[in-house]
């Protein structure tokens, strides 16, 4: 029973990044297209912003694992 709560632990972290991760690009690249769309004479700069977001979002998500495989190198099965 406790290596499966600790398991569960384990997994939380990564589920929780990677949930928020996915909302939040989505709104990120909905926001941008809107934009796009609405000027494309500043297409360029919203890409470029967009992808800037992405990857600082992605960092996040990069973290969570990093913190899921540390917790998970200190269970013990």
């Amino acid at each position: 029973m406790n290596a499966v709560l600790l398991g569960f632990i384990t997994i939380l972290p990564i589920s929780i990044g990677a949930t928020v991760s996915a909302l939040s690009m989505r709104g990120i690249s909905t926001a941008a297209i809107e934009g796009m769309t609405r000027q494309p004479d500043i297409a360029p700069q919203l890409f470029t912003a967009m992808l800037i977001g992405m990857a600082l979002v992605e960092a996040l998500c990069i973290y969570c694992l990093v913190v899921a495989l540390m917790l998970a190198g200190n269970v013990a099965l």
